[in-house]
């Protein structure tokens, strides 16, 4: 097997390993783990929302490294929501359409994602507005629809 191929069938066995562990935990732990997730998400996006403001340099190795970090944070939170993780003993933002309409959740997640993994690859300030907006899209789209409002 070549490198590609094993570094493929390595990515889906971690995969399914924290896919087998989500549907393992209880719906309480789900959540809690999703928010801590989406948490190290809204981190990242604070310092690049620093940058966008230009209250911080733009510096490519600062940005490749908090869409590293947040495309990380969103991979790991695919397989945080769980059938039945709709509830807990905690409290969830989580809106019932994330299970309803589960394909574009889903969908928007993976876009939202991507749109994070492509921004690791910005290099030049000029390119920074225009992929950070992407992100940012990927990320309201999928609170609009699919995150109640925190009271």
């Amino acid at each position: 097997m070549n490198m590609a191929g094993s570094r493929i069938w390595g990515a889906a066995a971690v995969a399914l390993a924290v896919a087998v562990g989500a549907t393992a935990m209880t719906a309480t732990e789900a959540i809690k783990q999703r928010q801590a997730e989406m948490e190290g998400v809204r981190d990242g996006m604070k310092i690049l929302g620093a940058i966008a403001k230009k209250e911080q340099p733009f510096d490519a190795g600062v940005v490749q490294a908090s869409a590293a970090k947040i495309a990380g944070h969103l991979e790991q939170s695919a397989a945080l929501f769980p059938e039945g993780s709709d509830a807990g003993d905690v409290q969830t933002w989580a809106k019932p359409e994330i299970w309803t309409d589960r394909d574009s959740f889903d969908t928007i997640l993976q876009k939202t994602h991507q749109a994070a993994v492509d921004l690791q690859s910005v290099t030049e300030a000029e390119a920074f507005p225009l992929a950070l907006g992407t992100l940012g899209n990927g990320c309201k789209s999928c609170h609009d629809l699919y995150r109640q409002p925190k009271q």
